[in-house]
């Protein structure tokens, strides 16, 4: 029976008045809406949900805040934080939170990065406002919030040689974190996946795959689709672990790819969460390929964007021997709130994939240094899923 007229939305349900949120056009909306009333903010507290809602507006949450530029020990451990403006971001919002940190990390044990010995720190991820660290000294680790100034010890991996690692934050609950380790016993053939929950703090082995090639010298993990990537050694194929089957796999890459920088991003749409999406930069033009198992095994790929080349406007904002010299040497760093961020020698990019404009930010150090696009965690606290059932 249709509910009587004038009777109040709140007589939608909870299912209902999800359909109904998730239609809303921005995460500062959700927020109001989550803010009106009880029932409301019910109907938004439920994980699933924000999960939903994320990948439907993947430019607006989580928030840019801006890039996170970290150099190697060798060079002294310091870091640095570049605020950007965004569409979803005013410059003054990402002011503060970069006045508010601790981007040089003095609250690590030791000292943070320009600790010695046994307190110096590696950095190995960078997710949702977290770091990812190691203790060269112990192999403990650590995950740093430098907006919170807080410092969570972790305990080191079970006996075996880690070959990676990767943070993972759920996409619907801020609060939570997991973090992956990629080992490989000495004379083992396999590739295992240890898995640390920010809940029990204690890593448990979970799955493992026949793996020759162990991962590329240097590769970087990525994150999309609810799962964490690694490249492996010849470029030809990743491994991939799913947070959601707990599972191992491995990838062939399409040859477009085997040469190039690229990282895996998610599209936001609800219809490609089957869909793995990778983004390279190729002959200066923004590339993006769409991979899905083709029920043998193995991959099927097709590139489904091409965008316009930016070769002419980046040889007038760089130096053009160096154009001349590495022309082709162009380092995809990452995706955040609708920019892709890029490198070319020392200097650093972002475009804005909506409308396609580049813009130059501050440039950085030639070598030895990792750049991480910054973002907040969300949702915020008052919608955190947290034991509330949802």
């Amino acid at each position: 029976m249709a509910p009587a007229a004038g009777a109040p939305v709140v007589a939608l349900g909870d299912d209902l008045l999800r359909e109904v949120f998730i239609r809303l056009p921005a995460s500062v909306d959700l927020l109001r809406a989550a803010a009106a009333c009880k029932p409301f903010l019910r109907a938004a507290r439920s994980a699933p949900f924000l999960r939903r809602f994320r990948r439907r507006h993947p430019s607006s949450c989580p928030r840019l805040l801006g890039c996170l530029i970290l150099f190697s020990n060798r060079r002294g451990g310091k870091s640095h934080f570049v605020p950007i403006s965004a569409s979803s971001l005013s410059s003054s919002s990402a002011a503060a939170a970069a006045d508010g940190g601790d981007f040089a990390l003095s609250f690590l044990p030791g000292g943070g990065c320009l600790g010695q010995g046994a307190d110096t720190w590696k950095h190995l991820d960078c997710r949702n406002g977290r770091l990812l660290l190691e203790n060269l000294g112990s192999h403990e680790l650590a995950i740093a919030d430098p907006i919170s100034r807080r410092c969570v010890s972790l305990p080191a991996p079970p006996a075996g040689r880690a070959v990676g690692y990767g943070l993972f934050a759920d996409d619907g609950d801020s609060s939570e974190f997991r973090v992956v380790c990629v080992s490989r016993d000495a004379a083992s053939p396999e590739l295992r996946a240890l898995v640390l929950a920010s809940g029990e703090l204690s890593w448990t082995d979970v799955a493992g795959i026949a793996c020759q090639p162990d991962l590329a010298a240097g590769s970087r993990v990525m994150q999309a689709n609810r799962s964490l990537y690694w490249r492996l050694e010849g470029g030809e194929r990743m491994v991939a672990f799913s947070t959601a089957s707990m599972e191992l796999s491995v990838l062939d890459l399409p040859p477009g790819l085997w040469e190039l920088p690229f990282v895996a991003v998610d599209r936001g749409e609800e219809e490609d969460v089957n869909v793995l999406h990778l983004l390279t930069m190729s002959g200066f033009r923004v590339e993006v390929w769409a991979g899905t198992a083709d029920g043998g095994g193995g991959m099927a790929w097709r590139r489904v964007e091409k965008s316009m080349r930016f070769h002419k406007v980046l040889t007038v904002v760089t130096n053009p021997l160096f154009q001349s010299y590495r022309r082709n040497e162009v380092d995809v760093i990452g995706v955040a709130a609708g920019l892709v961020f890029f490198r070319q020698w020392n200097h650093l990019f972002s475009i804005y994939l909506e409308t396609m404009k580049l813009k130059q930010l501050p440039n950085v150090e030639p070598m030895g240094v990792l750049t991480y696009p910054y973002t907040i965690a969300w949702p915020p606290s008052f919608l955190n899923p947290a034991g509330q059932g949802g």
